[in-house]
């Protein structure tokens, strides 16, 4: 893990840039006194990520996975369905939260290019569109998202997962191992 430096410099530079008013410190990151001081004059927020490793006490006596935030826009996302979609669709996608992680549920990533392709849940569904027109049509129902809208698909549907033009959205599953 890298670690960053944080100057009165780059809080200024947040704070001119960026409406959120939140500065994210990895968890070994070093802020100048100077820079603390300014975010706190600016109102600017530092929060630190926890260090990742083996999680805090949880019920019963059993320990909690630790948190793990995502870097979604820089994530590289892999071929998928191919052979099902229809020719010239391009489907890509990234399970980034699984069991492996200790949830219960998984979370990823997918990009679909013009097109469509047949889908069955054993699983339930949730897809949140982040950019693009996302259809999903079942038995003669259809339902069209768009960014910020999200999508619930009950197991056991027979789906058919298309865009019009191109579609980034997230998913989360429940249960966790969705693909086998």
């Amino acid at each position: 893990m890298s670690r960053q430096i944080f100057t009165a410099a780059d809080i200024r530079h947040v704070y001119q840039t960026h409406a959120s008013g939140v500065l994210l410190l990895g968890p070994v990151d070093i802020v100048t006194p100077e820079a603390v001081d300014l975010a706190t004059e600016l109102g600017i927020k530092l929060v630190r990520e926890a260090a990742s490793g083996g999680g805090v006490p949880g019920p019963a006596g059993g320990r909690l996975p630790p948190l793990r935030a995502v870097r979604g826009l820089q994530m590289t996302l892999e071929p998928f369905a191919q052979g099902l979609a229809t020719p010239g669709t391009d489907v890509h996608l990234k399970d980034v939260i699984t069991s492996a992680d200790g949830a219960p549920m998984a979370a990823g990533y997918m990009t679909l290019q013009r097109g469509e392709f047949p889908w069955t849940l054993d699983y339930d569904e949730i897809d949140v569109v982040l950019e693009g027109e996302l259809v999903i049509t079942r038995a003669g129902e259809s339902v069209r998202a768009g960014p910020g809208d999200m999508v619930f698909i009950p197991k056991g549907s027979q789906i058919t997962f298309g865009t019009p033009s191109s579609v980034r959205f997230a998913y989360v599953t429940y249960p966790a191992d969705w693909n086998g």
